[in-house]
């Protein structure tokens, strides 16, 4: 009993560190994605962080939500308000990192909390009560909701990649810096 009530209170914290935004939880944990873009420091300069959220917006999925974190790292997640998008269970969240010492930006997905949890649930449960096998079909379903944040954060990626061009019109770039 104990166990569960140990479950019941990191999803609890869980959300309330996703809330608040905290920036020792975005950093912390499992990295289940992770792209690096190359960028030079012209490229790096043409950055609007800011933009991403309009950028990658979608009207088929839940939108992504995006915050600047003090130490000058994005973070994002899935929106929690209900709307009328698809919705799928969130494994990751996800963070853009500006690496000027590795001339490199980065987008990285890192497991939540409650996936972890729920996995080593769904995998032990079955060892100590043999009826609780259909609860394995979950790791699925966790694949499943992977697999499309991840072609979601290749988005996040496409769209730092397109803000770097160095095709891109300054008057254009410009716009965007104004509109922050």
């Amino acid at each position: 009993m104990l166990f569960w009530y140990a479950i019941v209170g990191v999803m609890a914290l869980e959300i309330v560190l996703q809330l608040a935004w905290n920036p020792t939880y975005f950093g912390l944990g499992i990295r289940m994605f992770n792209e690096r873009i190359p960028a030079s420091a012209e490229m790096r300069e043409r950055l609007v962080l800011n933009c991403l959220e309009r950028d990658v917006a979608t009207q088929q999925w839940t939108p992504l939500v995006f915050r600047p974190l003090p130490d000058g790292r994005m973070a994002f997640r899935e929106s929690f308000f209900a709307g009328f998008a698809g919705r799928y269970y969130p494994v990751m969240r996800g963070m853009v990192v500006v690496d000027a010492k590795r001339n490199q930006v980065r987008v990285e997905g890192i497991c939540n909390w409650m996936t972890l949890g729920i996995a080593v649930l769904c995998v032990s449960m079955p060892m100590v009560v043999a009826s609780t096998w259909p609860m394995l079909l979950m790791l699925a379903m966790f694949v499943y909701c992977y697999f499309i944040q991840r072609r979601r954060y290749h988005g996040i990626a496409e769209a730092l990649r397109e803000q770097m061009r160095i095709e891109l019109p300054e008057a254009i770039m410009q716009l965007r810096r104004n509109s922050r």
